[in-house]
């Protein structure tokens, strides 16, 4: 599963995952800030007013995924 995983993201071939693949594929753009943003919004909202009881772990899963993919963001725009 690791190697299918690592082919499928390993976009200049080399057989190693690095930083450059991930960055060159923008798998982790603005988009996907945009859209961990959201949830975290949406979620605390709708735990505040009583509608949901999502567990806070998970928003702190986004909030990692949003600051990574801006970093990955802003290594790529370094380029």
């Amino acid at each position: 599963m690791k190697k299918k995983i690592t082919a499928w993201l390993d976009t200049n071939d080399d057989g190693k995952l690095t930083i450059e693949d991930v960055t060159e594929t923008n798998v982790l753009g603005h988009e996907w800030m945009l859209l961990a943003g959201i949830v975290i919004a949406v979620g605390s909202m709708s735990n505040v007013l009583g509608y949901t009881t999502i567990n806070s772990d998970f928003f702190w899963f986004c909030a990692a995924i949003a600051a990574i993919s801006e970093y990955l963001e802003d290594l790529r725009k370094r380029k």
